[in-house]
């Protein structure tokens, strides 16, 4: 599975950064970066919480 941020829709309310430093940081502007772009199983749980408590439902985890 591959961790996706859609920029455009994308509100930058920082939570995926701060809920998960270890797959996130912010960009200078505010924007997510993923730093774990394909997170391995230990990593998995924390993908899925990301992406059911992005506000703007931005991150999605691609099937591959």
């Amino acid at each position: 599975m591959r961790l996706v941020i859609n920029h455009n829709k994308c509100r930058r309310t920082g939570q995926c950064v701060y809920l998960h430093p270890e797959l996130f940081k912010a960009d200078t502007d505010g924007s997510p970066i993923v730093l774990v772009e394909y997170p391995e199983e230990e990593l998995r749980e924390a993908a899925e919480e990301a992406v059911d408590l992005c506000p703007s439902g931005a991150i999605i985890l691609v099937e591959e």
